[in-house]
């Protein structure tokens, strides 16, 4: 866990020598007495006065008592100027508490190179938290470029001196595999060590490791006997993490009262995802009598921390009216909050809002002019746009739901002062039946006509039909050490043939109903090199117990007899596997965009949430070859051509190679330079 700062007071015997005492030195021991016993206003009294004096670790002390809030109201900048005072003198804790107030901008503004300049003026008088800190900066490039090593090598230092912070931090970049070859068992010992110093980070981090099996037994009454001793220093982490046991039955018997008890002592700290498993124990009736009113009003609080479930979690009681008007306006905006954090669970509850996976918008109006009962925009010219007033949606081919396609079809018609379309073209090809599917469903449509000076006029518009196929299926599949694809392209492929029958089979089974309509699970497993599956475990859960067990039974037994390359043999692979349900194998972000001549936009690959710019990038056009519809650099960044094509649309496609491999495109609508 990331250290933070210790705000040391060092605290000494009473001098009961005089009750009124002169001396800086004096004064500072009777205010330190007065803080042993948590009388803070009387500490402050004699801090001050020594403080007036010129003592450094009075004037410390007294910024320390501000920032608390303790004997007198909180105020981060009176905090700062007695900080600044002390640290002018070189008073070490002083200047790690004033770069903790830069790091975290509490009294001023936030500003990593400041708080750089003053941990290292600690550091230089051998300060071990100041020396944590700097790692940190290093970990995280804050003010600074980031450097694992440099991390690495500041975090000893303070280890060396016994900081139980650097020790649980250096645990972090082992278990994180950040600049080091990636150890649970490291990570075990030195979360230990901080842990035996009372390091609550350290002891929830080792109930995690616990709970998870990894560089230990998988041993779920030890992950909860950590996670309690943490959660009893009030650690909010660890509470909602012994919530989440109580909840699951893990460790103990399964108890939701329990499990409210402790996530509301995290959420009561603010700790958002404890906010949202309140709120879903509430939603769901589990342990409290069900209120979606209350459900509401703790994801409410989640969401104000932009936590991403809560967003998705309040969408869908819009979505369904529980606790409030049913509102499929309002569930999309939260959906689409969440969405656009990479939250798979919102992307597919966008999808669920149009049940048939299909979607058709005439692309080429205002967005006020689509399908639907919007008011026809204006055009220009005096124009008012046609709008679709019986539209029904295409159907998938059989060929197209076979290889789970999905993408866009963009035609061009002319929508006739009858209202009909007339002259269906397809602009933008998808293939695999699809498009014949799109031109199929569009003449059927009816449109209330163009007008021009309340006269019915033929217009031409470009309708985008968006198709998106659900199921069970694999998404990405990746091997650490192996970026051409060479071992998943061959020597995985006949694994994850047989990892995709048993996830559909477990998924269609009726008896194995998951709590979740869509999500995603990511396993990550070791191929030996006898071609046999070993050490899988969770990478990404999906939400659902049931849904991750059925995907780890699906790999663990899995075992391929294909050749291995030659270059490879020798070596054990770290593979990580998707298995979807009911969401999209991939998309790319942005799924539409419009850009200008001769201008740039940065594509990605998204697979369930998971963000990346590696991919087999092309771009091609119908009006248009070649560098003529622009080019895509093979990290996604493409660049518009300086001719418009006609039609003016091109289709950017990216593609995941290897045993499983995956595509998916976006249409480009080009435009004259502004």
């Amino acid at each position: 866990m990331v250290c933070l700062v210790v705000a040391s007071i060092g605290a000494a015997a009473q001098d009961v020598s005089s009750p009124q005492p002169t001396t800086p030195a004096a004064q500072l021991r009777l205010g330190n007495s007065y803080l042993e016993e948590k009388n803070y206003s009387m500490a402050l009294t004699w801090f001050r006065k020594a403080a007036d004096q010129g003592d450094a670790a009075a004037q410390n002390n007294v910024g320390w008592l501000y920032q608390n809030g303790w004997g007198v109201q909180q105020d981060y900048s009176k905090a700062m100027a007695w900080y600044r005072k002390a640290a002018d003198q070189g008073n070490a804790t002083a200047e790690v508490n004033l770069a903790w107030l830069y790091r975290k901008g509490y009294g001023v503004q936030q500003d990593y190179a400041q708080a750089m300049v003053w941990f290292r003026k600690a550091a230089d008088q051998d300060n071990a938290q100041a020396r944590a800190n700097i790692g940190w900066l290093y970990e995280k490039g804050l003010g600074v470029k980031q450097d694992y090593a440099e991390a690495m090598a500041w975090y000893r230092k303070a280890a060396d001196q016994g900081n139980a912070d650097a020790m649980n931090d250096i645990g972090d970049l082992y278990r994180n595999g950040s600049g080091v070859k990636q150890d649970y068992s490291e990570a075990l010992a030195w979360y230990l060590a901080a842990a035996d110093k009372g390091n609550a980070d350290a002891r929830n981090n080792l109930g995690w490791l616990y709970e998870k099996g990894l560089g230990v037994k998988q041993d779920y009454t030890q992950a909860m006997a950590w996670y309690y001793r943490a959660a009893n220093q009030g650690h909010a982490q660890a509470q909602n993490n012994l919530g989440l046991l109580y909840r699951n039955g893990l460790g103990d018997k399964q108890d939701y009262g329990k499990a409210m008890t402790w996530f509301r002592k995290a959420a009561d700290q603010g700790y958002a995802k404890a906010e949202v498993n309140l709120g879903w124990l509430y939603e769901t009736g589990l342990g409290v009598p069900q209120d979606h009113t209350q459900a509401m009003t703790w994801y409410r609080k989640a969401a104000d921390q932009n936590d991403a479930d809560a967003q998705n979690n309040i969408g869908w009681l819009y979505h369904n009216g529980f606790g409030v008007k049913q509102d499929d306006a309002e569930a999309l905006t939260w959906y689409r909050k969440a969405a656009d954090q990479g939250n798979a669970r919102a992307k597919a509850n966008i999808e669920s809002l149009f049940p048939n996976g299909i979607t058709a918008t005439i692309a080429s109006l205002p967005s006020n002019s689509g399908k639907g009962n919007e008011v026809p925009a204006m055009l220009p010219n005096g124009i008012r746009a046609p709008r679709a007033i019986n539209a029904p949606d295409p159907e998938y081919s059989e060929e197209a739901r076979k290889m789970w396609a999905n993408g866009q079809v963009i035609l061009s018609t002319v929508v006739g002062p009858d209202g009909l379309p007339h002259d269906i073209k397809v602009i933008v090809s998808l293939g695999s039946g699809l498009d014949e599917e799109a031109m199929k469903a569009v003449k059927t449509w009816k449109f209330e006509p163009a007008t021009k000076d309340g006269k019915p006029v033929p217009i031409q518009v470009m309708i985008e039909v968006n198709f998106h196929l659900y199921g069970s299926k694999i998404g990405r599949v990746e091997v650490a050490g192996d970026p051409q694809g060479v071992v998943s392209g061959s020597y995985l492929s006949a694994l994850i043939l047989e990892a995709g029958k048993c996830w559909n089979k477990w998924t269609d089974d009726k008896t194995h109903v998951p709590s979740i309509k869509r999500g995603q699970v990511a396993i990550q497993f070791v191929l030996n090199q006898d071609g046999r599956v070993g050490a899988a475990e969770i990478a990404s859960s999906s939400g659902d117990d049931l849904l991750d067990r059925g995907a780890r039974d699906c790999v663990l037994p899995l075992k391929t007899n294909a050749p291995l390359p030659p270059d490879f043999i020798g070596k054990d692979f770290k593979v990580t596997m998707q298995l979807l349900y009911n969401t999209e194998g991939m998309v790319l972000t942005p799924n539409s965009a419009q850009i200008a001549l001769g201008k740039r936009e940065q594509f990605y690959v998204e697979t369930a949430g998971i963000v990346s710019k590696t991919a087999e990038w092309t771009v091609t056009g119908v009006g248009c070859t070649e560098a003529a519809c622009g080019t895509i650099s093979s990290d996604g960044l493409y660049t518009a051509p300086d001719v418009l094509p006609s039609p003016p649309f091109v289709r950017i496609k990216g593609a995941l190679a290897g045993a499983s491999p995956i595509a998916a495109s976006a249409i480009v609508s080009l435009v004259e330079k502004h």
